[in-house]
């Protein structure tokens, strides 16, 4: 049962700088004009050629706007370079459809001691009336930055105004040592441009590091996920988004961490994703302000797991402490999905085993503050422990719909080992939102001691509901003097 405290330890990483063999090479010697409007690709792109035909080197950005026709030739980049300085290279108007702006030659050659920083780059998307982002056609998307393979990859200190798909793309299985940090990113959408899939970056490999970068965007940009990363250990900290509709999107993470991080404005927060299997994360102490009734949409959630068909792995040893989830308020009835509206959900079509959610705040959640098990006999969820949060005006949305389930803490599905204690349950709203302070579902399904025991609510307007149903047990040993459930 409880005794479930889940310590991990994330190794210490040690990052090193690109190394530089050659000398500094600045863009102006190979004739680059950087006044805005004289095309400097031919002379951005020898300058690179030579530096990384010598073994590498340093390419110096100086002041001035250069501008870069990518549809015309991808700049090359290689082993040992570094890129810097504070100059803004910029993407020449209607210069249509491209791939991306840098890649080695050819793409899939591994990059090592690579380093980017200070410098601007902007792909002028709403100058760039000739292109047309086509998902299926890769030579649309339009990326800063394209990497297959490689190792000690920085990206550093630099203004992005990004247009594509997944712009930063740091992308296959051998790629490990991946650094992003303190980068300011703005992504774009072109007015006629149907929205389309896209990360703002978007690492799959191991050992990745996304720190103190900012992400904003607008409601009309239609911006979609900030950060997306697959498989491998890292840690994301302490990043700033705004104005997207996923903060993250984390696939199949092993030992890795997630905190400190900032979301506004969004229609979901942090999700997870298992292919394969995801175990041994850290959510903490992140703030997630959803928009779920501004944007209009059908579901919402601030830290869930995602429930789709395609991804049936396993999810085990999470920890999801200290966040504070807050959602709009919503004043009127509107359409929603059901019951995929809440603070925290583990609901995944995948077994999930030894989750500790313990001292998170969910405000105004639509429907369920927390939602626990999934309606599908194929799963289990085991070992989960629900200890000290705070749950105020669980059930906000104003859909008769959905009253029937909605509550502060939800039980549903092939349930071992759950354990609620602790836990406050506000309804300070008046008049009283929302139904139910618990609610079960084990019709079909088998409950293995769940307890339900040791919480408080309290409600200055009406009172909420007890919905568990009968096995729930409600008290826990040692028996909890004066249990106020």
């Amino acid at each position: 049962m409880l005794g479930i405290l889940l310590v991990f330890s994330f190794a210490a990483t040690t990052q090193t700088a690109a190394r530089s063999p050659g000398s500094i090479v600045s863009i102006r010697d190979y004739a680059a004009a950087g006044d805005g409007s004289t095309d400097d690709t031919s002379a951005i792109v020898a300058a690179f050629s030579a530096v990384c035909a010598g073994g590498g080197g340093t390419v110096a950005i100086t002041a001035g706007i250069y501008l870069v026709n990518p549809a015309v030739a991808t700049i090359p980049i290689c082993s040992d370079l570094v890129v810097q300085g504070s100059g803004t290279l910029k993407v020449k108007p209607d210069a249509g459809n491209y791939r991306t702006v840098f890649a080695p030659s050819p793409p899939e050659t591994a990059v090592h001691n690579l380093t980017f920083t200070g410098i601007t780059v902007d792909q002028n998307t709403s100058a760039n009336t000739a292109a047309t982002i086509e998902v299926g056609n890769d030579r649309t998307h339009q990326r800063i930055w394209q990497v297959f393979a490689g190792t000690n990859l920085h990206f550093e200190n630099m203004r992005l105004y990004v247009a594509g798909v997944n712009p930063v793309d740091v992308n296959g299985p051998a790629v490990s040592g991946v650094y992003i940090h303190r980068n300011y990113v703005e992504f774009q959408k072109r007015p006629w441009q149907p929205e389309f899939d896209n990360s703002a970056i978007y690492i799959n490999g191991d050992n990745f590091h996304v720190t103190d970068n900012t992400f904003v965007s607008t409601a009309a940009d239609e911006a979609r996920t900030a950060i997306e990363i697959h498989s491998g250990s890292g840690t994301i900290s302490g990043n700033t988004i705004d104005h997207f509709s996923i903060g993250m999107n984390l696939v199949d993470l092993k030992s890795s961490s997630v905190t400190g991080n900032h979301i506004r404005n969004a229609g979901y927060g942090i999700t997870l994703w298992s292919a394969t299997g995801m175990e041994s994360v850290v959510i903490s102490g992140n703030t997630v302000a959803i928009a779920q009734a501004t944007r209009g949409i059908a579901s919402s959630w601030g830290i869930a797991t995602a429930y789709d068909a395609g991804f049936n792995g396993d999810f085990s040893d999470l920890q999801i402490t200290g966040n504070i989830l807050r959602f709009e308020q919503e004043s009127a009835s509107r359409t929603i999905s059901g019951s995929a509206n809440y603070g925290i959900g583990l609901q995944a079509l995948g077994n999930v085993s030894n989750a500790f959610i313990l001292g998170n705040e969910i405000v105004r959640a639509p429907v369920r503050g927390i939602a626990i098990g999934v309606v599908n006999g194929l799963y289990t969820t085991s070992r989960v422990a629900i200890v000290q949060n705070r749950i105020v005006d669980a059930g906000s949305n104003a859909s008769s719909g959905a009253l029937h389930y909605s509550a502060a803490i939800s039980l549903q599905g092939h349930l071992s080992s759950i354990d609620v204690l602790r836990n406050r349950l506000e309804f300070l709203s008046k008049p009283f939102v929302g139904r139910y302070s618990y609610w079960s579902f084990e019709t079909g399904y088998t409950f293995t001691n769940v307890v339900v025991a040791g919480n408080f609510a309290t409600a200055v307007d009406g009172s909420p509901k007890n919905g568990l149903t009968a096995s729930v047990i409600h008290s826990y040993p040692p028996q909890d003097a004066g249990d106020p459930q």
